[in-house]
């Protein structure tokens, strides 16, 4: 994962039936946050750091 790729948070449900909260990963820090991604969520009025662990790609960044 890198800057620019839409993500998706593995975890969400909603009512039992599968809701999709994704954003982008605006910022990454390999030197002080190993697997963390700064994430500003399009789904949710919500941003930060997230582990990757939790994180799959919607989309890569074909910028690169």
């Amino acid at each position: 994962m890198t800057v620019g790729d839409l993500v998706e948070y593995v975890g969400t449900y909603s009512y039992g039936k599968k809701e999709r909260d994704l954003g982008t990963i605006v910022r990454v820090d390999p030197d002080c946050r190993t697997g963390d991604y700064y994430i500003v969520w399009h789904t949710t009025d919500n941003e930060g750091w997230w582990s990757g662990k939790i994180l799959k790609v919607a989309s890569k960044n074909e910028n690169r």
